[in-house]
């Protein structure tokens, strides 16, 4: 598992290595561990040296950093999702509010005795336009997961 303790490493060694893995990466450097004292004692710079090469804390430390970032982008793309879901849903509630306006108004000119073609004409207009609204909505979305779909394959 990246990050983790390998095979040979002493805990005194993991215990530096976890230290210079949690350093921020522009300031990562053997040379500050030497400035860090782990059960009591510091250890020299030349003693970091032979543990980075035996060890290979280079090419660990970029292991842990690629999947830190990883995870970090995993969770803004999940915190987006969530947003986006919650977008979609609110204009789908405005289109299918903007549909029961049009059916009110259709209902009351149906039950008048003499139609009011302005008015039926303006209430069409309104549920096209709601219903443009919508179809452009889910474009949208079949488009955008269509693009998921190509990236997943």
């Amino acid at each position: 598992m990246v990050g983790e303790r390998v095979k040979g490493e002493t805990e005194l060694g993991y215990a530096y290595f976890k230290i210079y893995r949690d350093m921020e990466t522009d300031d990562r450097a053997l040379s500050k561990l030497c400035d860090i004292a782990v059960n009591g004692k510091k250890r020299t710079i030349t003693v970091f040296a032979r543990w980075s090469t035996t060890f290979n804390w280079q090419d660990r430390v970029r292991d842990w950093d690629v999947q830190r970032s990883r995870d970090s982008l995993r969770q803004v793309i999940h915190t987006r999702n969530k947003e986006l879901i919650d977008f979609i849903n609110k204009d789908f509630a405005i289109a299918k509010l903007a549909q029961g306006i049009a059916q009110r108004s259709l209902v009351k000119l149906y039950d008048q005795d003499d139609l009011d073609t302005m008015a039926y004409r303006q209430t069409m207009l309104g549920y096209r336009e709601a219903r443009e609204f919508l179809k452009e909505l889910i474009g949208v979305f079949e488009a955008n997961a269509d693009q998921f779909n190509k990236a997943i394959l």
